[in-house]
């Protein structure tokens, strides 16, 4: 696996951050705009050719030429928990422009093509045996998701593939802001943005605490 390519040397922040896991007990920020994620947004290597197109008018943001998922999925033994997660974000990647907005609606306007490149490039979502609804570290590229906060939101919903995907892209999409350098604040945007986009194109109403994130 490509390790990210840091063009220039990072803080002593940074560098101390990048020490405490995610989704932790960390710092938040509430506007997203620290020079520490300045910094560090700058030094993300994005990938121009892969640049996300559409008209921002298109009704739902949809792209017709919208590039294919490319996730790998570790350890998600449960094949039916599985496709609706990869269904989730390929309905987040077709319909990415929409998802931007609602991200820039937010103030969160600095990470796009980092977290496009965890969908078209570099992604990993790793199932993993843990209580919290998912973890992951600074400039890693892998999403943990908890098995346990998993089966919790297939008990609540039983009968709705929509709002489970709306879950599973909501916290997949908190830790891979995370590892595009949000901390916990920010990265709650994330989620928040991702759970409109989904909603919308679901018909549901699922809010952070139906997702079992609060």
């Amino acid at each position: 696996m490509k390790s990210p390519i840091v063009s220039r040397p990072t803080s002593l922040a940074l560098a101390l951050a990048l020490l405490v896991p995610a989704c932790g007990a960390g710092p938040t920020d509430s506007v997203d705009d620290s020079a520490a994620v300045g910094e560090s947004q700058q030094a993300y290597e994005s990938i121009p050719e892969q640049q996300p197109g559409g008209d921002p008018n298109t009704p739902g943001g949809s792209t017709a030429g919208a590039p294919d998922l490319d996730v790998t999925f570790e350890t998600c033994f449960n094949a039916t928990r599985r496709n609706e997660m990869q269904d989730a974000l390929e309905d987040i990647l077709e319909n990415w422009s929409a998802f931007e907005r609602n991200l820039d609606d937010r103030g969160i306007t600095g990470d796009h093509d980092c977290m496009h490149d965890r969908l078209t490039r570099n992604g990993n979502v790793k199932c993993d045996a843990c209580d919290v609804p998912g973890h992951s570290v600074f400039l890693g590229q892998t999403a943990n998701v908890c098995r346990n906060w998993a089966i919790s939101v297939e008990d609540d919903h039983p009968s709705s593939s929509g709002s489970r995907k709306v879950c599973w892209a909501s916290v997949i999409m908190h830790e891979f802001g995370h590892t595009c350098v949000r901390p916990e604040g920010g990265a709650e945007l994330v989620d928040d943005a991702a759970r409109e986009t989904l909603n919308d194109i679901y018909n549901t109403s699922i809010d952070e605490s139906e997702c079992n994130q609060d």
